[in-house]
Order: structure tokens, then C-alpha cells, then sequence
């Protein structure tokens, strides 16, 4: 069983193509001599990235240098994340952020050299700030820029654009490529325990968005068209539409997020006017989200505060 703060299902794609040709990209710089410290690795959740980190941690640690697919006993402890020289940084449980004392724990352990493999490897789980605490991100900031030569830091990421500037100075950033449709159903499959057919017909139902499909589950579709019947309501000042809407989304998984996505369905289907409205909705929803997110605000209450905003906005039509 995996200790590591992901879903099984997101190590899956290590065998993708994509995935498999950025390791061996990495693999061949590291044995250059120039495979640098710090790595960001930019990609959508559940989609390439968490594959590539864990795989390529398990071979930087593997002193058998076994390349990916190596079953040791180093390599399959790495990617049940349970191996003493890699530790992947998340939020703590009942935690809101990686905090600053998570982040001086790691200045204070970095110079100990690999405990029995050849190097140490820390993966982040998200450099996004938040949930990066500010302060955190300022600390990692020194050992970031100039890692010990055993040591070597995997950022993950999916917007660079969330990063802190700083932060995003001293990585080097690599993009996690797309995957191929069938790697994308087999993986959807997998996740939500189903037929590749039943995967593809998710897939319809998320207007091809590869991560809505992997977060939204059974449904998708249904879910979707009940919260853009809610929006649309709500947007055109219904005062019980937009509590409905909250209280939809709060029953959902990444409730906010698949608001976004409703936006954004609508906006493709609007003529151009009111499109324009719908993307500058969804617009204020991300900005809002982010408000909430670094100032550890109600979820409910920010999402009614901007449904209603946004419906003051459009003078209730």
C-alpha cells in the first residue's frame, strides 16, 4: 500500500510515453553531470507529474542505477513512499498550507548526507502559494537556489503563474507532456474503477478536459448541466438560485472548481455578448478562489459573496 500523499492511480502513468521520455531526458542530463538541483514539474494533478517525480526520485536514490522500471527493493520502497532518503512534502493532516516549520525541517535535514542511497530527493506536492505559506516558500528560498550535491528538490506545479516569483527564479521548469487518448481512458479507468468505455463516455461529458474527467467521476455530465441550469439562475440576481448553487457545490468534490467548468460550458454555448459575461464570471471566480485560499477564508461564504457580485454586476439580467 502507498504512503504517498496521492491517490495510487496518479503513479499510473509512468509507463506513458510522454512521461517515460522525460525521465530518460533527466536521466541522461544526471549522468552528465548536469541535471539540475531544483525541478519544477509543470502538469495538471493525477496527469504525468506525481508519475515523473516518484520515478525519477527512485532512480536518482537506486544504487543500482536500475533506470525506470527497476523493481529493487529501493525502487519499490520510493514508490510505496517508504524509502528514508525521499520524502514528499504535503499539507499536514487537519492543516490548511505547507507550513514554515515543515519548511525549516527541511533546511535543518538537507545537509545530512543519504541515509543508503545515492542521493535525497524531497518532492513538494504543490509549490503553489497557497498552499506554499509565504513564509515557507522565503525559507526553502536559499537551499532552493543552491542544493548540497547530494540533495535534489521536484516542485510540482500546475500553473507557473501561482508560483511565487521567487520560487519560480531557481527551478527549472519542465512541462509534463499531454497524455495520448489511450493512455488517458485506460487511466480514467483506473481511477474511477471502470470500463474504457464508461471512461470515454466521461470524457464526453467533461468537453474532453482531461482533469475535470479525473476529478468529476460518475455523473460528470448530469452534475454539470443541474449547476449550469443553478448559475444561470443565480446570475440573473435569483437570491435562492445562488444559495442552491452553493449548496450543490458543496456536496461535490472540487465544488468551486467544477463552478468554473459550468461557467465555462455556458460561455461556449452563449452568443458573443453573453459569453463574454460567462468568462469574466469564471475570471472572478478564480481570483476570488485564490482570495480565499491565502486568506484561509469560508469557502461557502466567498463563492455566495461573488455569485452575488457578479449578479449586481450584470444589473440582474
Amino acid at each position: 500500500m502507498s504512503q504517498l500523499p496521492w491517490p495510487e492511480s496518479f503513479l499510473a502513468s509512468a509507463g506513458w510515453r510522454g512521461v517515460r521520455r522525460m525521465l530518460a531526458r533527466c536521466l541522461q542530463l544526471q549522468a552528465a553531470g548536469s541535471l539540475p538541483g531544483t525541478l519544477m514539474l509543470v502538469g495538471p494533478a493525477g496527469l504525468g507529474r506525481e508519475a515523473l517525480a516518484i520515478e525519477l526520485a527512485a532512480t536518482l536514490v537506486c544504487r543500482r542505477q536500475g533506470g525506470p522500471g527497476c523493481d529493487c527493493s529501493s525502487c519499490q520502497r520510493v514508490r510505496r513512499g517508504v524509502h528514508p532518503d525521499v520524502e514528499a512534502i504535503d499539507v499536514l493532516p487537519e492543516k490548511t498550507e505547507i507550513s514554515i516549520e515543515q519548511a525549516h525541517q527541511v533546511v535543518d535535514n538537507v545537509v545530512q548526507r543519504p541515509y543508503e542511497g545515492m542521493r535525497r530527493v524531497w518532492i513538494l506536492s504543490s509549490c503553489h502559494t497557497p498552499p506554499l505559506n509565504a513564509e515557507a516558500a522565503s525559507a526553502l528560498l536559499k537551499t532552493l537556489e543552491e542544493p548540497p550535491w547530494h540533495a535534489s528538490f521536484l516542485l510540482l506545479a500546475s500553473n507557473p503563474a501561482r508560483v511565487l516569483p521567487t520560487i519560480v527564479s531557481r527551478a527549472v521548469q519542465l512541462r509534463v507532456p499531454h497524455p495520448g487518448r489511450e493512455e488517458l481512458l485506460s487511466l480514467l479507468a483506473l481511477a474511477h474503477g471502470c470500463s474504457v468505455e464508461r471512461a470515454a463516455e466521461m470524457l464526453t461529458g467533461a468537453e474532453g478536459d482531461a482533469e475535470l474527467a479525473l476529478r468529476g467521476g460518475e455523473g460528470l455530465s448530469s452534475t454539470l448541466t443541474g449547476l449550469e441550469e443553478l448559475i444561470s439562475a443565480a446570475l440573473g440576481a435569483d437570491g435562492l438560485a445562488i444559495l442552491r448553487t452553493v449548496a450543490t457545490a458543496r456536496q461535490l468534490p472540487s465544488g468551486t472548481d467544477l463552478v468554473g467548468a459550468a461557467l465555462l460550458r455556458l460561455a461556449a454555448k452563449a452568443d458573443r455578448e453573453a459569453a463574454e459575461r460567462f468568462l469574466n464570471a469564471a475570471a472572478a471566480l478564480v481570483i476570488a478562489e485564490d482570495r480565499r485560499a491565502l486568506l484561509h477564508l469560508d469557502a461557502e461564504s466567498v463563492l455566495v459573496g461573488t455569485l452575488a457580485r457578479i449578479a449586481v454586476g450584470w444589473g440582474g439580467r
